[in-house]
Order: structure tokens, then sequence, then C-alpha cells
């Protein structure tokens, strides 16, 4: 469903599962029964997705494992089970979470009661005391020479693709290669990585070997377009045990969890730092460019092997697209060309999908979306390198190339452009309007060198090319004074209007401060097109643009 571009090398996180594709040619045959064992590949559901999570009794306790990912942000899930092997899963219980990984890309829920409420037990797991047994799954054993995993074992995959209408999925192949990882100075497998076929939507699943032990979680598939190749990631159990061993290893709660904690996290639940946008495909015929800047404090790894870098938990833009489309095409092209920066789009889908470098002779990250379905992708801009930012152009297309895109980038660079969408959103507002002032988060900062454009004198600082914020003025004022207001004391800030008469009207500093102000006397009814400015290159100040009909001392 989603590819790269040319040469790119593509991460493809999975939240549900697997199609049903032929299967590899296997090494060992499978010795389970497959619709008995079926039972125990749960489908996960919370508010925004659905993913695959394993069911199994642990400790005399119904357990599911499933991916970080599939569940961030939800103490309690809805889990659905297969009654009928060749039906839809079912929702029938409530779990709570036990807890999550901050570093890996794990978390394990325990289930609390059926969806009337009645408490449940390993027992009535067992006995079918539900209408549905789940049977009892071996986890792999730490240590057991018997139950280690090599290279060419076989390996069956369950789960729900967000494609099958529910339904569980089931494909095999062979164990390609053991990654090992040390975890509190033990040497354990970390990653077993498979050709068996998986898809967008198997996050959490269950993967078994021959022998039907539970030894992998499917996490991620990674693409290589140039040569079609396709590796699964599976999460080893062994690694999982040792998280759920140690007494430091979880953290308990996403509503208990402390600043520093969601702050490690990328959180599409927060509002985007440099605004959001909604777009046709008709739109992206020519190709969108907007201003952003990479880096922050999160390590994106945890998303899960494949995603580099460091990026703010906010995501850096969020675009809406209207309708489906095809070839949508997402890159970040850094103004410093030695600059390495990285790209994490989460899709409406729930799926995240990163890559580091387009191609050998670029560091600039793109996506090539072949099928986009419509609707939210978050998009963050990492630094490969910690506590670095770089200044650069998201560009958008509707098309799998970017033949002009350095033409186009340069002429955004050239000067603001009143006829695109604002990032941060339109107002109307008339003489008189209620409450005064009106007010407006925005980032202030971008590309644009605004002296070298030419609109006045007094016109200075680097602003975005797309307006900031766009005003329609209707009816009789005698004054409308227009200023922005700094989040952090000493950052200088610059104002640029273009109203509705065609003319520029720009400001630096206030009588007494270093935020800009414009005052508009008898101002005409039509559009203010807005850009809030930083006075240095490279700068991005945060704050608020307030609009008032009332003259002000600006602070």
């Amino acid at each position: 469903m989603y590819k790269s571009l040319p040469s790119f090398s593509v991460l493809v996180l999975l939240c549900s599962l697997i199609v049903g594709l032929p299967s590899a040619v296997i090494a060992q045959s499978q010795d389970y029964d497959i619709d008995e064992t079926s039972r125990a590949a749960v489908q996960v559901i919370v508010d925004n997705a659905t993913g695959s999570g394993t069911l199994i009794i642990i400790d005399n306790k119904p357990t599911v494992f499933t991916n970080r990912h599939v569940v961030e942000g939800f103490d309690v899930t809805t889990i659905a089970v297969l009654v009928d092997p060749n039906a839809p899963a079912q929702p029938m219980f409530i779990a709570n979470l036990v807890g999550f990984s901050q570093e890996y890309d794990f978390a394990v829920y325990t289930l609390t009661s059926d969806l009337q409420g009645n408490a449940v037990t390993a027992r009535q797991l067992r006995d079918g005391s539900f209408g549905v047994r789940i049977p009892d799954i071996t986890v792999q054993e730490i240590g057991n020479k018997n139950s280690e995993v090599r290279r060419g074992d076989t390996v069956g995959i369950f789960g729900y693709p967000g494609i099958g209408d529910d339904e569980l999925v089931y494909t095999t192949g062979i164990i390609s290669s053991v990654q090992f990882g040390e975890y509190k100075g033990e040497r354990l497998p970390m990653w077993y990585r498979t050709n068996a076929e998986m898809s967008p939507g198997n996050s959490g699943g269950m993967a078994l070997n021959g022998r039907g032990d539970f030894i992998g979680i499917p996490t991620s598939v990674r693409t290589e377009n140039l040569t079609g190749g396709r590796l699964g990631s599976l999460l080893a159990v062994p690694f999982v045990m040792a998280i759920l061993a140690d007494d430091e290893g979880l953290v308990a709660s996403w509503s208990g969890v402390d600043s520093s904690v969601a702050d490690s996290i990328l959180d599409f639940s927060r509002e985007p730092g440099f605004g959001s946008i909604t777009l046709t495909p008709a739109e992206l015929i020519e190709p969108y460019f907007t201003d952003l800047i990479s880096g922050g404090s999160v390590d994106v790894s945890y998303v899960g092997e494949g995603c580099v870098g460091f990026a703010a938990s906010n995501p850096d833009l969020r675009i809406q697209l209207s309708e489906a489309t095809t070839n949508l095409t997402i890159m970040f092209l850094a103004e410093d060309e030695s600059a390495d920066t990285t790209l994490i789009v989460n899709a409406p889908d729930g799926l995240w999908h990163c890559n580091d470098d387009e191609s050998a002779e670029s560091l600039d990250p793109g996506l090539l979306f072949t099928e986009a379905p419509a609707g939210q992708y978050d998009v963050w801009i990492g630094s490969f390198d910690r506590n670095d930012s770089v200044a650069g152009v998201l560009a958008l297309v509707d098309g799998a190339g970017f033949e002009n895109l350095d033409a186009g980038v340069e002429a955004i660079g050239a000067g603001l452009d009143f006829a695109a969408e604002p990032y941060f959103g339109a107002a109307e507002l008339a003489a008189g309007f209620m409450p005064d002032p009106h007010v407006v988060t925005i980032s202030a900062g971008g590309a644009v060198d605004v002296a070298a454009a030419g609109y006045g004198n007094e016109c200075r600082g680097f602003a975005s090319s797309a307006p900031d914020y766009k005003l329609t003025w209707n009816g009789d004022s005698t004054t409308l004074q227009l200023y922005f207001v700094a989040n952090t004391g000493g950052q200088d800030a610059t104002l640029i209007i273009n109203k509705p008469d065609g003319s520029w009207s720009c400001n630096d500093d206030a009588p007494s401060s270093l935020n800009p102000v414009i005052t508009i006397n008898n101002p005409g009814a039509g559009r203010y097109d807005i850009w809030v400015g930083a006075y240095a290159q490279g700068e991005f100040i945060s704050g608020e643009l307030r609009i008032t009909e009332i003259s002000t001392t600006v602070p």
C-alpha cells in the first residue's frame, strides 16, 4: 500500500495485521491446530485505531501483549476475540493497562471484565465460560536451548489487517535472521527478521514457531523499492519477558506519567507547532511548500526499528487531506545541504512511516504514499543529531516526482505568498467584535528574507512564505490595531501585513518593546494577510497575535 520514493528505504509500522498472500516456502512444518490457536490472537480496540495482540495466561492472569504504538495514550482497551474462525472478531472484554515500555515498542494489559462488567478469570477463559475457549500458548523460554529461534525456522503470523474487515489472517514464512540486544547487562534476542508476509495493520500480533510457541510480536516491515526487498521485524518474546520481569521496566499509566515521560513521545494529540492545513488533491497538482524547522528532544527510535533522529513531542505540521489520492509525496529540503534530517509521519490509519535519506546522494528525507487515504497526517521533522535544529521547506505534491522542486523552493524563498493558505487559520471580524482583543497563537519565523523581498523600508525579519493568519474585516471603525506578544521576553519578532488595497504595512518594534505593532486608522473592508516574522534568521518565536479596536500599550 505504501512504498518509498525510488531508492528510499522505508519503515512501515503495522497496526492491525497481515494480508493473506501465498506463503513463502518454509523450512519446517507447523505442529499446531491453526483454527484453535487463532483464538489467542485478539484484536485490540482503542478510540482512534485497532491493532492486534496475543492473549496468554501469565501467573494465572489473562494477559494481552501488544505494541506500545497501537495503544499509546489509552489505559483501557476493548479486546475482540475470534469466536468463529471464519467470522470477524467479536468485542468481548475490557482490559486495563499493566504498563508500557518507555524505550521499546511494547505494552501489556490484563483482562478485567466482559462488556457487561462481569469479572474475567484465567479458568473461565480456559473452560469456555464466555462462549469461547482461549488455548494455552507456550511462551518462548529464556535460556532454554530447545526453544531457541534460529535462521530457517518456521514462523506463523496471526493478526487483523486494517483492510480485512476485522477478520483474522494467517501467513507463514521463515526466520531470516536473528538480531541480539542487551537488557540490564543480559544478551538476549531482540529482533527476529522474517520473510512472512506482513502488511500495514499488524502491530502487536502473534508470531509462533513451528511447535506453536509464542516467539515474537510483529512490529514493523522494512521495504526497499529499488530491489523490491521486504523484511518483517518481530520483537522477540525473551526480550519482552526481560522487560516485564524488571520492576522498573514498565510505566504503569498514561494518565499518571510525569511531564518528562509525556514529553519523551511523539504525541499526535497535541497541537502542531507550525499549524494545520487542509488540502485537496487538486491543490497538490502543483507542489505545496511550507517552512519548518527540524529537531527536538524526543528520540524517535522508540517508534520502531528504522525510525531515527530527534524531534519535538508536538507534531510540526498537521495535514488534513480532503480526499484519497495516489502518489502523495512528502519531502523535507534543508536550507543547509550538509544537514541531516529525518521525516516521521503518522497517517490516517494510525500507521507510522519514517525515512532518513531519500537517496544515496541526498541527506534530505522523503516518503511516497502510493495510496493515500483521506484524513489526518501528522508530520514531524527530526534532526539526525541531538540538539541540532535545521531550517528548511516541507514539500507536498500529488505526484511521484519533484523535477521542478529546486525551482519551486527558490521561488517561495524569494517572497511572501498571500495567495497561499494561512498556517494558523483565518477569521471574519466586524466593528464592535467581542471578545476584544481577538487572540491567535502563532509561531513566528520562516525562510523568507522579508527585507530582501522589497516590501518597504520598515519590512524586515524572516517569515514563512504563506501567511500566518488571514483577517476579513467589515464595518466602520476608527482604529484597528494588530500586535504580537512573544511568550518569552527579549525575543525580537516583526509584523508584516498586506492590506485590502494591496499596500504593505510593517513594524519591527513597538515604542517601548521588542514586540511589533501596527495601527491601521479607518481600516478598509476586505482581507488582511498577516505574517509574523523573526528578526534573526533561523529563529522561531512562540507567542500571540492580538487584534483590537482599542489602542493599547504593547507589552
